[in-house]
């Protein structure tokens, strides 16, 4: 990654000019990776939780895919069986309705899993995800 001359705590990722949204950089804000680190660090406490699962929230501009707010979902994998897992679709729908009244403007441009690495299920999350944005983006976060 890149950082932005523009904020020096934001992340700034150059795409492929390619793309068919023609999204040329992607910018995520500190709120966002606070706001997944806490969550993560808050149900560490809670419970025996491994991974977190977060909603992104921002807009395109010009090109510029900016990431300015997220919210966390409840989500659970099993032990045994990665391949099994759950993820709050309600939840998800309710919490996006209350942000969209906040900024009408921001719409789900993507999902933001917990890392160090990209887990199988991370992709079907995505999956999910793009029924909201049929173009979403994916953070993996190292928390």
């Amino acid at each position: 990654f890149e950082r932005t001359n523009h904020d020096c705590v934001s992340k700034s990722f150059k795409m492929s000019p390619s793309d068919p949204n023609k999204i040329e950089n992607v910018v995520v804000h500190p709120l966002v990776l606070l706001s997944v680190v806490d969550h993560f660090n808050r149900m560490r406490k809670v419970g025996n939780v491994k991974r977190v699962v977060g909603v992104l929230l921002g807009a395109n501009k010009q090109g510029i895919l900016d990431v300015s707010n997220s919210f966390a979902v409840p989500f659970d994998e099993d032990e045994k069986d990665r391949s099994v897992w759950f993820l709050d679709h309600d939840y998800l729908e309710n919490m996006y309705g209350m942000f969209k009244k906040v900024n009408a403007r921001e719409r789900v441009v993507g999902s933001c899993p917990t890392g160090p690495k990209l887990h199988h299920n991370d992709i079907a999350i995505n999956e999910m995800v793009r029924k909201y944005c049929p173009n979403s983006v994916m953070v993996v976060i190292d928390a």
